[in-house]
């Protein structure tokens, strides 16, 4: 029987990726941009994917340590 392998920090990243897609791209982005928000929210959820990113960057870093 295979016994199964660690996932690594790719697979984060690609579902960091697609939460992105979804965030910026998908259908749900063009609903949460016609809600009476204040002009800054785009930039508060780049920040957030950005954070994710280094978050995700310092995580691989220490996995290959």
């Amino acid at each position: 029987m295979a016994q199964p392998t660690e996932q690594g920090p790719g697979a984060a990243s690609v579902l960091l990726f697609l939460f992105s897609l979804f965030l910026l791209v998908s259908p749900f982005a063009r609903w949460w941009m016609q809600l009476p928000a204040p002009w800054y929210v785009v930039y508060l959820l780049w920040l957030l994917i950005i954070g994710l990113t280094a978050w995700l960057a310092r995580r691989a870093r220490r996995h290959a340590a």
